[in-house]
């Protein structure tokens, strides 16, 4: 059964994350998949750490002499008087920040004390057929890419990435994702940076160099968050892991045929968990697909295009009526596609472009599909452009 491996830096938010996850899935989404913990102890970390978490407390760090090992199967239910089945194990050995710097950062000999802990996680991730590997983004947004911290965490991140990745000896190189957390936090400077690859490039630009290729995500654990009285950012007692849920959908698209396909959508609501497994082209053919999404400023860039380029063909071809007929039809297939992915972008089907044949009204809708809003984050048609 394939198995999937979580691991992160210190303060990278494993512990937040993994709580939400078994959390999340303590009981079966829509589709019948759910965590079965594996052990007494994977269970009570969960209910322990959710637990203050309803106090409006986050989770302590690990202390480095723990080696905490957090194992769930993830199970399927297939209807009623059916055994669920078993889909794939989901792993965390929740290692102290010293156990990755001695595996990864420090030169010499490992200090005997942390010998079986450094051996454990360095099989643990060569062995993964899956490989997630957790950053912070408020490390390395607020702190900066020049900071001692952020400057190991990096390093770290590339060491884990170039370990798993080698395949030498013949051996099966791991799907691998990057995740990046706190994402609510800082959704802002992640549409500015035109997602979460652009941000890995703005702040870890040695991960982004070596390793944008990956999956990259950028989750938060929580859905909301209040100040306390020190003012400082706490889940809600009423919070929910629910963003944690792109992180379940790549662990299933990375599996086999059988996974069944997403539900119907209902309505305009975003199901922002949904990662989609093949983004759209780049370069000139993302103007022919209508896969993916486009925002605001991509929508009406390409109508202040298609109406240049109309008055240029007729200014510099005389009005040659047959060019500017001609040139017309080569813009309605991207045309088409422009406003489609548009729709996508706020969470719509494409065939309410329909709407734009409407006359008189046709120009109307055209232009209130290019003053909506986009779904913040991911939605049944991708991530946020």
């Amino acid at each position: 059964m394939k198995k999937v491996a979580i691991v992160g830096v210190e303060g990278s938010g494993k512990t937040v994350m993994l709580a939400g996850l078994g959390e999340l899935y303590a009981r079966a989404d829509e589709r019948g998949y759910f965590l079965a913990p594996k052990n007494f102890q994977t269970a009570s970390y969960v209910s322990g750490k959710i637990s203050r978490m309803r106090r409006g407390k986050w989770p302590m760090a690990t202390p480095e002499d723990v080696l905490q090992g957090l194992d769930w199967t993830l199970r399927q239910r297939r209807g009623d008087g059916q055994r669920p089945a078993d889909v794939c194990e989901v792993s965390c050995l929740d290692f102290a920040g010293e156990v990755y710097r001695c595996a990864f950062v420090r030169q010499g000999a490992v200090p005997t004390s942390l010998e079986d802990e450094v051996d454990s996680l360095k099989n643990y991730v060569r062995n993964a057929d899956d490989l997630i590997v957790l950053i912070n983004l408020r490390d390395i947004i607020v702190r900066g890419e020049y900071d001692s911290r952020v400057q190991e965490a990096m390093w770290i991140t590339n060491a884990i990435l170039s370990y798993a990745l080698d395949g030498q000896d013949g051996r099966r190189v791991p799907r691998a994702a990057i995740v990046l957390s706190q994402a609510d936090s800082y959704a802002d400077t992640i549409r500015s940076c035109g997602g979460a690859k652009g941000v890995l490039a703005r702040y870890l630009p040695h991960v982004a160099n070596n390793y944008d290729w990956l999956d990259i995500l950028a989750v938060s654990a929580v859905d909301k968050t209040v100040l306390d009285d020190n003012g400082n950012m706490v889940p809600a007692p009423d919070f929910q892991p629910t963003p944690l849920r792109a992180i379940m959908d790549w662990i299933r698209y990375g599996l086999d045929a059988t996974v069944p396909p997403p539900p119907p959508r209902r309505g305009g609501q975003s199901r922002s968990s949904v990662t989609q497994p093949d983004p759209p082209p780049s370069g000139l053919w993302q103007y022919f697909t209508f896969r993916g999404r486009k925002n605001r400023a991509q929508y009406w860039r390409f109508i202040c295009f298609a109406f240049v380029t109309v008055f240029c063909v007729a200014l510099f071809s005389g009005g040659n009526e047959a060019l500017i007929v001609l040139w017309g039809l080569a813009l309605v297939w991207p045309s088409i596609s422009n406003a489609v992915r548009r729709l996508h972008d706020f969470n719509r089907s494409g065939w309410w472009w329909w709407l734009c044949c409407i006359q008189p009204i046709g120009w109307l809708v055209a232009i209130i599909i290019g003053l909506i809003g986009g779904t913040r984050g991911d939605n049944d048609y991708g991530p946020e452009p």
